[in-house]
């Protein structure tokens, strides 16, 4: 009797390390599951980029999923660009033109939201820049948004350094707003007042850059006539009139 109960509790000696191992082991791996499925849900929500906006570690909110995917879309478009062209950048009022209406070899590569530091970000991958005879800017008022005209005017000039490899840009002011459009009544920031006040402050960093022409666009587009439906965005003539504004301003092709 007494061998046996000395074998028993060899025998559990022997297997309590290898149950308490077992469960160790299960235990380690229920936490491993239960973190990726926390990692899983984390990505597919905003709560990194909420997260990391409270501890400033990500760009602004004006950065969203639409925008990376249209720029990786240009990126792989502006191979194809050939040299001597103009290039078209800015928001949704330059995405929206027809290239082809400002210049014969025009390409463009606006994106509807675009601010001035998603477009500083964005201009290294538009190689075409480089290759052009001109650029054309169209940026500004989604900053509004954000920051005040001091800070604005600051990332402008940044855009305009980040351009300097072109022989000709074209800034385009900020447009007008038709102030009794759904647009204005419902944002804040869309004000003709603000805006002339950036316009100022644009022309004044333009004038400081050899190569960069000011275009103001306002007396082109101050009849109510040429914005769609919102009174922010442009009709299909309001995009007409500006296009042709744009190519009076352009160097010839050489």
């Amino acid at each position: 009797m007494r061998r046996r109960r000395r074998r028993l509790r060899s025998i559990d000696a022997a297997v309590r390390p290898v149950a308490r191992t077992g469960r160790w082991l299960a235990f380690a791996g229920y936490l491993v599951l239960l973190h990726a499925a926390l990692l899983v849900a984390v990505f597919h929500s905003n709560f990194l980029l909420l997260a990391g906006k409270t501890l400033g570690l990500t760009p602004p909110e004006e950065w969203n999923q639409s925008l990376v995917a249209r720029i990786l879309e240009q990126a792989e478009a502006d191979g194809a660009v050939l040299p001597g062209g103009v290039v078209l950048v800015g928001d949704s009022i330059a995405a929206q033109l027809d290239a082809r209406q400002t210049a014969d070899d025009a390409v463009n590569f606006g994106i509807g939201g675009d601010t001035t530091r998603t477009l500083y970000a964005r201009l290294p991958v538009l190689r075409s820049i480089q290759r052009s005879r001109a650029v054309v800017v169209e940026v500004g008022v989604n900053d509004l948004k954000y920051r005040p005209i001091e800070q604005i005017a600051r990332d402008y000039d940044a855009v305009l350094d980040r351009l300097s490899a072109s022989p000709s840009i074209v800034a385009v002011s900020v447009l007008p707003v038709d102030a009794n459009g759904p647009a204005a009544r419902q944002r804040s920031y869309l004000r003709n007042e603000r805006i002339a006040a950036l316009n100022r402050e644009l022309k004044r960093v333009c004038a400081a850059h050899a190569r960069c022409r000011f275009l103001d666009a306002w007396p082109a587009l101050a009849n109510s006539a040429v914005y769609s439906d919102d009174g922010w965005h442009l009709s299909a003539e309001g995009n007409r009139v500006l296009a042709q504004v744009i190519r009076k301003a352009l160097p010839a092709p050489e």
